[in-house]
């Protein structure tokens, strides 16, 4: 008997310390409770403690080759990881296809395994919807490893392959969807846009003297916010840049950075130091759980995206997280978050540029009343984009599909 949903991802943590993980786990618990018969099968290594076994996980053996960049660094150890985890995935699948107990639908979230699982098709026999995360060859540094050759030919071999394979994709974003549509690579009806959502039951608007007294905060102090994970690839360095000029006329301003690995909390104090910034108005707090990140995000003032980690497909959950916390924003002027958050609610700055990124702040620093104006219309922008509200437009793609 053919049974309907089978969800594929490849996080590398399974303790949600990543995004990726957040948002496999988030949807995978909305998801099940409109699709019963759907299961997530993930990778794991030896017995690493799992997240995800709260969600009644098919843990595979994860075959765990890119641990040799600990000894040899090099960028194809990821490809062949997942290469081999993509046929492991399709041998099971061919077992359950002979057994009589097939999945209908493969919702695959990670590039690789989407584009193995569709030219491996006909072994398996099940349809693909690809969720696009990122173009591999969108990444100059990818296409630069050694041998060069190979890789410039490879990724965009990879993309196309998972792209044209796949008999839907998902996008994050309107911006990469008009992009698949003036390529040829997909018509409007086979691609749907199915943006990156927030947990209502962390991120809401709360009363900020209370948030701050929690953490033991200023309740005078005009606060600046960032919250993430890790802070690689994400220009957190420009937004320190940029506070370092508020901070100089304004000893009550506070820089908060909720996030980063021990390397890039030593990077960013030291440069906070350079620019001469108190002690007193910068705190760093180092990777936090999200429960313990949200009244961090609930405390400021303003909160700020520097920058993305990709382009046409950016779709970062503090995104939707700040919007949902009832806050102002101040975001790099791109096309995939113009889409989600309009000028009532953000400012724009021109990308890269430190004095722009400081005006803006200095904008909403100096005006209460705007500020407050623009955190209401951020909560109003921000219904929709609940993980219930993403589950429910994910069952209704797999529905579609005959």
């Amino acid at each position: 008997m053919s049974r309907s949903f089978l969800y594929i991802a490849y996080p590398m943590r399974l303790d949600l310390g990543a995004a990726n993980a957040i948002q496999t786990y988030n949807t995978v618990r909305e998801l099940q409770k409109l699709l019963p018969d759907m299961c997530l099968v993930i990778p794991r290594w030896l017995n690493e403690p799992s997240a995800f076994t709260d969600l009644g996980a098919l843990h595979l053996p994860r075959p765990a080759v890119n641990k040799l960049s600990r000894f040899l660094p090099w960028g194809g150890w990821s490809y062949i990881e997942r290469t081999i985890y993509s046929f492991m995935l399709v041998m099971l699948l061919l077992v359950w296809r002979l057994s009589g107990r097939r999945y209908r639908v493969l919702y695959v979230r990670d590039t690789v395994c989407a584009a193995w699982l569709g030219l491996l098709g006909p072994l398996h026999g099940s349809r693909i919807v690809y969720e696009v995360h990122d173009l591999e060859a969108g990444h100059p540094s990818k296409a630069s490893r050694w041998p060069r050759a190979f890789w410039t030919r490879f990724l965009p071999w990879l993309d196309h392959v998972a792209l044209t394979r796949a008999v839907k994709i998902v996008s994050l974003t309107q911006t990469f969807k008009d992009w698949v549509l003036q390529n040829g690579i997909k018509k409007a009806e086979d691609t749907a846009v199915i943006p990156d959502a927030f947990d209502p039951d962390l991120y809401y608007p709360v009363d900020v003297s209370e948030a701050r007294m929690q953490l033991g905060l200023s309740a005078n102090a005009f606060i600046v916010g960032y919250a993430g994970l890790t802070f690689a690839y994400r220009n957190v360095d420009l937004l320190v840049e940029a506070f370092a000029k508020i901070a100089a006329d304004d000893y009550n301003a506070m820089l908060i950075l909720v996030g980063g690995r021990p390397q890039e909390v030593e990077e960013l104090q030291s440069l906070a130091t350079k620019r001469h910034i108190p002690q007193a108005q910068i705190m760093i707090t180092g990777q936090l759980p999200q429960e313990r990140s949200a009244p961090y995000v609930q405390s400021a003032d303003v909160l700020a995206i520097p920058d993305t980690v990709t382009g046409m497909t950016a779709s970062p959950l503090k995104l939707f997280e700040y919007m949902a916390a009832g806050k102002p924003l101040i975001c790099k002027d791109m096309p995939a978050l113009r889409e989600i958050v309009e000028e009532t609610a953000a400012i724009f700055f021109k990308g890269g540029d430190v004095d722009s990124l400081a005006e803006g702040l200095r904008v909403l620093r100096q005006d209460p009343v705007l500020r407050e104006r623009m955190g209401k219309a951020a909560l109003a922008q921000s219904a929709g984009y609940t993980y219930a509200s993403r589950a429910r437009k994910i069952a209704e793609v797999a529905r579609g599909i005959r």
